[in-house]
Parts: C-alpha cells; structure tokens; sequence
C-alpha cells in the first residue's frame, strides 16, 4: 500500500469516528456531508452549527439569497501533515449565503453545493453548510474571496451568472468577474458615444482582484466603463456581452466585472484599459462593434491590435497612389501601433510609424468598409 493510500485510509478512519458527533437532522444531508468529507483531502465540508457565527453582517441581497459576512468562532477543520492530525483555528472571517423561498430545499442546496470545487486553491471555497434559526434557511458557508460590501446586484440572473464565472477560476492568474458598485469609480469622462454605448475612463478605487500569494486588490486602477443604452431590463443582453470575453489575464480586453449606472440603471461593462482612450469610438455602432469583435478575437500578445484611428492622428499625409475606387496615402502615425512589450508585460505604442492609408472612394457606408476589411 502507497503512503498516499495510507493517508487516505486515515482519514477517513478519523472522518467515520466523527460522524456520530453531529447531526443537521436531515438525513438526506447527513449522507450527502458524509459522501463529501470522504472524497476532501485537505479542509473538510462539514455541517456548522448556527451558533458558531458572531458579528453576522448584511452585505447582500436578491429575490434569491441574502449574504452575510460573519466569524466562524471554530473556523475550518484542515489536516496537519505534521502534526498527522486534524487542527482547526479560530475566528475566520467567512461568507454565508442563505438560501430563501425554496420549493425543495433540500436538494437544491445539495445540487448548489455540488457546483463548487473541492480544492483548496479554488477562488470559491465551501466549507459546509449550515441552517437559520429562526427561518430553517439552510445556508452555505464558503471563504471570504472579495471584499463581502455590497456583494450582490440585487438582480438574482445577474447574481448567477457572476458565480458561475467566479466558480470557473480554475488557475490563480484567471480573471476574477465580480460585481463592482458604481460608487467604486471616481474621475469618471466621457471619451465616446454611439446609439449603441457611452464610454467613460475611469479609476476603480478598490481595484481588481489579482493572486499575489493571496488574493489582493489592485487599487487605483485605470477602467474602462462601457454604459449600455437602454439596458435596465435586458439582463440577457448583458450576460451575452459578459460571455464574449475570455476570463484570461493575458487577453487583449480583459472584463473585471458589471456594475450599473445609479441614474439612468443601465448595466455597465467594466474592462481594462488596453488602449489609449481618446476618441476611442468611431461614434457609428456597426464599426465599433466590428472593432469589439476583431479586438475579441486576439487570442495571443502577437496578434494584431486592431481599433480606431482617429484622423488627427496622422501627419505628413501624401498621396502615392490612386484609381477609381481607392486613393492611397503614406503618413505618419503620431502614437503609432500597440505591441505587447515582453519586459514590462503590458501593450505600448511603436510612435512615429510610417503607414499607408487607403481611402475607399463613397465608403460612407459601413457595411461596405466592414466587407472590405
């Protein structure tokens, strides 16, 4: 027998000892605990009694769950390789996510509880469940991953889908998608327009999550806000913009998360800052959605940074050639091309690139210009 197996075999020895010490008085739930404390090898999912919680806040809350952040008094059990014994702290900060105005409770915890891994390196850890006092709610009590403060939207769709994404981290340099209050942003201008979006820069003052032996936050980070129009009752229209991004940290256009306007309700896109912001829009939607798409597809750091040039752009313009349906000019692009600069790991410009414009003769219309790139 492997030493791997030995471990193994010992600590399910020690977890079947324990199961006669607790009970949720359901046995459904029982069984489902027990199956999963037998295939966890490190922090073990366990049933937590409710009075094992102090200073329980309120930070979030949809038609669906209400979060709290809350002390776990007992905190986690985990197995000490080195002491060859189960060991558990004290007073850990968690989340509990309290499950309401369920038609089978029970099974739906259990098929909730089944959607998280069980590695310790997950960025969502669940550590057991547990059930309200006073409402029978069963709750579920995972790690305290991002700053709990207004944790939700208050939309249960959008709620959702950001716990998908987030239970998709399967690698600590992933994007981590959150929910990001608009009173997070400050210096916020307009930088463009179409019937489609606005755009805005902006500074996130808690900024993005990143793993640095832990997880930390970026702060004061440089945005991109992308307020859709009209979109306060197209939750769908949202998540299907959200899914066109990768979730990598190495994409071109990385999505922190949505967050939504506090006047007008409109959903907001929330991105990096991969590009120099000035005129950022070509004002006419198909384009910039033509563009969005192209940029989307950039898949590695030497794939072409495709966008919009602004024509204040270039100087020393001179025609070279021309016939019916095209005049080409040479010129010279002030900021120049993006390229990945492997030393600094981030996009910079190449200025002063001498480049070649070809004017399509009557191309006013997009449909043409997007057929001829």
């Amino acid at each position: 027998m492997s030493s791997q197996d030995i471990e193994c075999s010992k600590h399910s020895r020690y977890l079947k000892n324990e199961f006669i010490n607790w009970t949720s008085g359901n046995e459904r739930i029982d069984d489902f605990i027990q199956e999963m404390q037998l295939k966890v090898e490190n922090t073990i999912f366990e049933w937590i009694p409710y009075s094992q919680f102090n200073e329980i806040k309120e930070t979030g809350k949809n038609n669906f769950m209400t979060i709290y952040s809350a002390i776990w008094k007992n905190d986690p059990l985990h197995y000490n390789n080195w002491g060859d014994e189960y060991m558990s702290n004290s007073n850990k900060v968690v989340a509990l996510k309290i499950l309401h105005n369920l038609q089978n409770p029970v099974e739906f915890v259990i098929n909730e509880v089944k959607r998280y891994s069980t590695k310790n390196e997950s960025f969502l850890m669940l550590y057991g469940i547990s059930q309200s006092p006073d409402t029978d709610d069963y709750i579920l009590v995972q790690n305290n991953s991002i700053n709990l403060t207004n944790w939700t939207s208050g939309n249960e769709q959008i709620d959702d889908f950001i716990q998908e994404r987030q239970l998709k981290i399967n690698k600590q340099n992933d994007v981590v998608f959150e929910w990001i209050p608009y009173s997070q942003f400050n210096e916020i201008n307009k930088i463009g327009k179409n019937s489609f979006m606005t755009v805005y820069s902006a500074i996130w003052k808690d900024g993005p999550l990143r793993y640095v032996g832990d997880y930390t936050r970026d702060s004061n980070k440089e945005v991109v806000l992308k307020l859709l129009h009209n979109s306060q009752n197209s939750v769908e229209f949202i998540i299907n913009e959200a899914k066109k991004y990768s979730t990598k940290n190495e994409s071109f256009h990385i999505l922190y998360g949505i967050s939504q306007c506090t006047d007008t309700k409109d959903c907001i896109l929330v991105q990096n800052n991969s590009i120099t912001l000035t005129n950022w829009i070509s004002g006419n939607e198909k384009i910039d959605v033509f563009i969005q798409e192209m940029q989307l597809e950039i898949k590695d750091h030497h794939d072409v940074a495709f966008e919009w040039i602004p024509y204040s752009q270039f100087n020393e313009i001179k025609e070279t050639d021309k016939n019916s349906s095209i005049t080409v000019n040479s010129a010279i692009w002030k900021n120049g091309p993006l390229y990945w600069n492997i030393r600094h790991e981030e996009y910079i410009r190449d200025p002063n690139k001498e480049v070649a414009l070809k004017c399509l003769h009557n191309s006013q219309n997009p449909e043409s210009l997007v057929s001829e790139v």
